[in-house]
């Protein structure tokens, strides 16, 4: 489908194809076939381009997403919230990616620290990606990277002056654990045991924890027994109540905010 919204964009900024085309380091017939919707774009490219055009990039996902509920459910959740326990079920990597780099700026934008546990390759995929978006010295200095095999392991020796330097300070922290065969209880205690040796207390923080898994990796009956475990459970689209968790102590999560507007 032909992209106008994007045509438009581009002539109201006044640019050719040719030059949309070379900010975003790529050809100008890829970049025609981007505009008459022949080829869809990569994340990485699809930042580029709305770089170049000033525009949020996640746009390019709505021909199939729900992007006004990607958009005003999980951005605003992840740009307004330091709390929360929530399992994240995915079925498209690109968007877990995607939402791993909102979850990541918003939180630095809040003041907080982070910590992304998931395998080396997609650790490297998520720092290059993100490099698009904040500066090295940020990246090195608010975010912690932890391969997840780590995790029952002595915390790598690189890691160890970012423990000590900066989670002794008392401020919110994002943990993001994925695809690992535990639950956020486990998980804080594995990290903790980590950070306590660093002389480092996770007891007084104010944390905001996601585990992400891949949706078709799981059983019905595993889907079910996770969700038992978090009080909030996400989508590619949407972050609601677990249906199945018998916590009865949940942490503060926002209503839909489709669900406030029509409370107002």
């Amino acid at each position: 489908m032909k992209r106008d919204w994007l045509i438009q964009l581009r002539i109201d900024k006044q640019l050719t194809q040719e030059q949309v085309a070379t900010k975003a380091f790529i050809n100008r017939g890829y970049y025609s076939q981007i505009e008459t919707g022949k080829r869809n774009p990569g994340l990485s490219i699809a930042i580029n381009i709305a770089k170049a055009l000033d525009f949020e990039p996640t746009l390019f996902f709505s021909e199939h997403l729900n992007q006004e509920t990607l958009q005003n459910e999980i951005n605003e959740y992840f740009k307004n919230e330091d709390i929360g326990e929530i399992l994240y079920l995915y079925d498209n990597f690109e968007v877990k990616v995607h939402h791993i780099l909102i979850f990541l700026s918003s939180g630095i934008e809040r003041g907080s620290y982070c910590v992304i546990i998931d395998s080396t390759k997609n650790i490297l995929d998520i720092q290059q990606k993100l490099s698009n978006l904040l500066s090295k010295d940020i990246i090195k200095n608010k975010i912690c990277f932890i391969n997840k095999e780590d995790m029952n392991l002595d915390m790598p020796a690189n890691v160890i002056p970012f423990l000590r330097d900066q989670y002794a300070v008392d401020k919110p922290l994002r943990i993001w654990l994925a695809e690992k065969d535990t639950d956020y209880k486990q998980a804080l205690l594995d990290l903790g045991n980590l950070l306590n040796r660093q002389a480092v207390n996770l007891s007084n923080r104010n944390i905001l924890f996601i585990h992400s898994y891949d949706a078709e990796l799981i059983s019905a009956g595993t889907h079910i027994q996770m969700m038992r475990n978090y009080p909030y459970l996400m989508t590619d689209t949407e972050i609601v109540d677990s249906p199945f968790c018998t916590t009865s102590n949940k942490s503060y999560v926002f209503p839909s905010f489709y669900i406030q507007e029509n409370m107002e």
